[in-house]
């Protein structure tokens, strides 16, 4: 089993320039076809507004929403020509409230989505929008991808699975076993593993165990929180130990509880210095 399908969604050429290269690197080494997306998206405001003047605004809204998808096209396809792969790059007119809904349409059939990190100089809220869109939309496996990540045109020699126990993080494993598979080593990580866990007398065993019958060769790595963060405890073991993927679940809280509050998701998000490959 590997990647076939992958899908990238751009709104922005500066704040999504990483996504679109890393997967363009990765539907080369996989020889899989490639989906670019890009959303212009209507920046109109639909309030209460004169009688007369609405007609006037949505059109307005709409042809520079068409204009930029049109020049995200042009950008893509300049990009795209450096490489040689099998690429559609489609343009889609959306509007914010609407954005969940297309997304969710447009890469449902996608076996990996490539996203850009969404926090960071260059991001927008775009990216945010549209990395939950993909990961609540889509049950795809998301690459978020870092500006200056590793070279995704080589398999991934060392995975960290950020284990948790979660069904969340279970279900990012399966679907990341391509890119397992393909490494040379993954290790397993628990940050101060639950003492009450049902799997306290052997932490991550039975996973390692799976993953040993898939043919991933991995071992488990049990770490005191010794930072603030876990995010900050998993950040330093991938630097020590030269990682170059992190598996995670996404978002085991509430979607909103998150956001105000943060969590390891979050923090992921704006600190990972490699690429995170996800699943809700």
């Amino acid at each position: 089993m590997s990647y076939k399908t992958i899908a990238v969604i751009v709104t922005d050429a500066v704040a999504d320039a990483p996504a679109l290269t890393a997967a363009a690197e990765i539907a080369v080494r996989e020889r899989a076809h490639l989906d670019v997306h890009a959303l212009g998206v209507d920046p109109a405001r639909y309030e209460a507004m004169p009688v007369g003047a609405a007609g006037v605004v949505l059109e307005s809204g709409v042809d520079e929403a068409r204009q930029q998808a049109d020049d995200l096209v042009g950008w893509a396809e300049g990009v795209l020509a450096a490489y040689d792969l099998a690429a559609v790059v489609a343009p889609a007119v959306v509007t914010t409230m609407g954005l969940d809904g297309t997304v969710a349409r447009l890469a449902r059939y996608a076996d990996l989505v490539v996203a850009a990190q969404p926090y960071g100089e260059a991001a927008t809220q775009m990216q945010v929008l549209t990395l939950e869109a993909a990961l609540f939309g889509t049950g795809a496996p998301v690459m978020v991808v870092p500006a200056g990540a590793c070279d995704l045109g080589r398999p991934l020699d060392r995975a960290v699975i950020a284990w948790d126990e979660s069904d969340e993080c279970l279900e990012a494993v399966r679907k990341a076993l391509p890119a397992l598979r393909d490494a040379d080593h993954t290790d397993i990580v628990m940050v101060d593993p639950p003492s009450h866990s049902p799997e306290r007398s052997d932490p991550g065993g039975v996973l390692c165990l799976m993953l040993a019958r898939h043919g991933v060769k991995s071992e488990v790595s049990i770490l005191a929180k010794t930072l603030p963060r876990v995010s900050a405890v998993l950040n330093r073991f991938v630097a020590e130990h030269g990682s170059k993927v992190i598996v995670m679940g996404a978002y085991g809280h509430a979607r909103m509880r998150e956001a105000v509050l943060g969590g390891a998701t979050r923090e992921m998000l704006q600190s990972a210095t490699v690429p995170i490959l996800m699943t809700h």
